[in-house]
């Protein structure tokens, strides 16, 4: 079972800091804000994460591929029918295989089926959904969706 805990700080207007427990931090604010730059908007964060599972499970995936160079470019575009949510999200792994090696071929793309499968917590929690719950500091439940 895994357990996590981020902790996010108000720095100013729009301007906060996302902390883990073992001391890594970001900066998240508004993209419009030249102020609290440089910083990651709460979706870029989202893509960010993605991409990141993406990237360490695929080392675990696709371990017979030289993965040296290897970029995931996570996008999406919403839209208003998207009602105030990301919109679709495509997630491209960028590497050059050795030419005529279809083993390495083969294996980077089980590796990546594997990847969002099974193994990214993170893209299958946003495929699936998950139940969020929000609370005031008397512990009063507000908000529960999912």
């Amino acid at each position: 079972m895994a357990g996590y805990r981020i902790e996010t700080v108000r720095n100013g207007y729009r301007d906060w800091t996302a902390r883990n427990d073992r001391g890594a931090e970001v900066r998240i604010a508004a993209a419009d804000d030249p102020e609290a730059q440089p910083s990651f908007t709460p979706v870029e964060l989202l893509l960010a994460a993605i991409g990141g599972c993406g990237g360490l499970v695929t080392d675990r995936t696709a371990r017979s591929v030289v993965q040296d160079g290897m970029r995931i470019v996570v996008e999406s575009v919403s839209r208003p029918e998207d009602d105030g949510r990301v919109g679709a999200i495509r997630v491209s792994y960028e590497i050059e295989l050795p030419e005529g090696d279809e083993h390495a071929a083969d294996a980077l793309a089980r590796g990546v089926r594997l990847t969002h499968d099974k193994y990214c917590t993170v893209s299958r929690t946003v495929e699936h959904g998950a139940r969020i719950e929000a609370r005031l500091p008397d512990g009063t439940l507000v908000f529960m969706g999912g």
